[in-house]
């Protein structure tokens, strides 16, 4: 018996991203305290405005001396309010500050702009920072593609392929002696749950499954094996007995010892597709051993306890998704 491989090596999945540590850093002020203030002289008027006023004085003293002629009477006072006008325009304009906005409220802004934006980006001070942030991808983000592709040739939900191609990619790099290929632990989660798929529990696009598969006690009853509470009813909500849990059936024992976080997310889930496929990987690898070889593969299996008498479905389902995944 001979063992199937997919039709490709899963593409490797990009490195997480990391983040630079930027604590500590503060922007300085500037301002510098004990610094005093020199008297203030009183202004000189600027030349321009200084002609202006000769030149007001002077059209004052015309429109005086139009006004004791008679034909001049009509017209001195509306000489003598133009340049009132004149005059108060021109003075205006020197009083106004040149910049449009007064210097105190200019540094105040700066100071401001240079304690709200972050350090080391040129970011507008005054643009609203973003409230929502990403969550860094997946470990298994890379197979998205090839997961896509494949999916409907299989016949297995993308998120669960991507998690089983995951597994194969993780065990051969720490265990390349071992061999173990994706369409083997997918072949078992076929068997197991359909993919994370059995009864009313559906698989989530994050590789959760909800509601959480919980199987069978373990009583001894109807041929099931008995087996004892082991995790205090933690995963099974049992006191009295154990249940095999998750889309790939984890026995609580079992799992405490192959428990891992694959997809990053801070948790250890059995019900996580991404956590227990790369447990079963694990598991199916602990002896080192080539599972290119049918005796290695078959006593692989046999290590997960309900499939001992099932190995050769186990089989064809891995062979079966081997052949669709060439075709």
């Amino acid at each position: 018996m001979t063992t199937p491989e997919p039709a490709r090596e899963p593409e490797t999945p990009p490195a997480a991203p990391s983040s630079g540590d930027h604590s500590g850093d503060t922007p300085s002020s500037g301002v510098h305290s004990g610094e005093q203030s020199e008297p203030q002289s009183v202004p000189k008027l600027r030349p321009a405005v200084a002609a202006a006023g000769r030149k007001v004085a002077a059209g004052g003293r015309t429109a005086m001396g139009a006004a004791r002629r008679p034909q001049g009477r009509l017209v001195t006072g509306g000489l003598f309010i133009t340049a009132i006008v004149t005059g108060a325009v021109l003075i205006a304009v020197w009083l106004a500050p040149s910049g449009g906005v007064p210097a105190a409220q200019e540094s105040s802004a700066s100071a401001g702009a240079t304690s709200a934006a972050p350090s080391g980006t040129d970011q507008a001070s005054f643009s609203p920072f973003p409230t929502v942030t990403t969550s860094p991808a997946p470990p298994n983000s890379g197979l998205t593609e090839w997961a896509d592709k494949l999916a409907v040739k299989v016949e297995i939900p993308p998120v669960a392929l991507r998690a089983y191609a995951y597994a194969e990619y993780v065990l051969t790099s720490r265990k390349p002696g071992c061999n173990v290929r994706w369409s083997t632990i997918a072949a078992i989660g076929k068997l197991e749950t359909n993919h994370g798929r059995v009864g009313a529990s559906t698989l989530g696009p994050d590789g959760r499954v909800l509601p959480p598969i919980v199987g069978p006690a373990l009583d001894g009853k109807a041929g099931r094996s008995k087996v004892a509470d082991t995790d205090a009813g933690a995963l099974d909500n049992d006191r009295a007995w154990d249940h095999a849990v998750g889309p790939l059936q984890f026995l609580p024992a079992t799992w405490r010892t192959y428990a891992v976080d694959a997809d990053g997310d801070g948790l250890v889930d059995p019900n996580d597709i991404d956590d227990a496929a790369l447990a079963a990987a694990t598991k199916l690898c602990e002896a080192n051993k080539d599972l290119s070889q049918a005796a290695n593969w078959t006593a692989a299996i046999k290590t997960f306890p309900d499939l001992s008498a099932k190995v050769q479905q186990v089989f064809d389902a891995a062979n079966v998704y081997g052949q669709k995944s060439r075709a």
